[in-house]
């Protein structure tokens, strides 16, 4: 898969299960971002949701999704790899996972493994709920955590990845909290 080239947001977001209030959150607040999001990932475990919550928002940013665990529709791939022109500068190579079959319930050498295979500089990847943003073997990692069963004391929580034409990477966490029964998106620091 192929996005457009030059300096990119995109919103990372994994494990909803099916709970769609969670997501449309996400989505309504991804809606009126600036700067604006330019695609969306989506790591597995709901592989439907982010169809039906962004029909209800109005999110309009292409979605890259790969199936989790959960995930029944064999019509979405286990694993991708998205790449980024980088204009004179040698393309952006993203490796998309849920993350099961590369065991980071366990750490983190099979995934990084599989996305330098794929001549990846990052692997994006779910399953564990946890959010979480390393280097691992010189492979950028990023995990976002369930935007709907989180397994951390940080809660529901997606990320932004910054991807610059040139230069690293890097990510920001941001995760939801109730108010009035209203579910805010609200910056995380981990």
């Amino acid at each position: 898969m192929l996005l457009m080239s030059g300096s990119l947001s995109i919103l990372v977001v994994s494990d909803s299960h099916g709970h769609l209030p969670p997501l449309r959150a996400v989505l309504r607040w991804a809606a009126a971002a600036v700067p604006p999001i330019d695609a969306a990932v989506f790591l597995g475990d709901g592989a439907e949701d982010p169809a039906a919550a962004s029909a209800d928002t109005g999110f309009a940013a292409p979605w890259y999704k790969v199936r989790g665990n959960g995930d029944l529709d064999f019509s979405v791939p286990g694993t991708m790899v998205l790449e980024v022109p980088g204009g004179t500068a040698p393309p952006r190579r993203f490796f998309l996972a849920h993350g099961n079959r590369h065991g980071v319930d366990r750490g983190f050498q099979d995934i990084a493994a599989a996305a330098g295979t794929a001549g990846a500089e990052a692997a994006l990847f779910g399953h564990t709920h946890v959010p979480f943003c390393g280097i691992h073997r010189g492979i950028f990692l990023l995990n976002p955590g369930s935007i709907a069963r989180p397994r951390s004391s940080a809660g529901p929580s997606f990320a932004l990845l910054n991807c610059p034409a040139r230069g690293p990477l890097s990510a920001s966490f941001r995760g939801l909290i109730s108010r009035n029964r209203v579910l805010t998106v609200t910056d995380l620091e981990l």
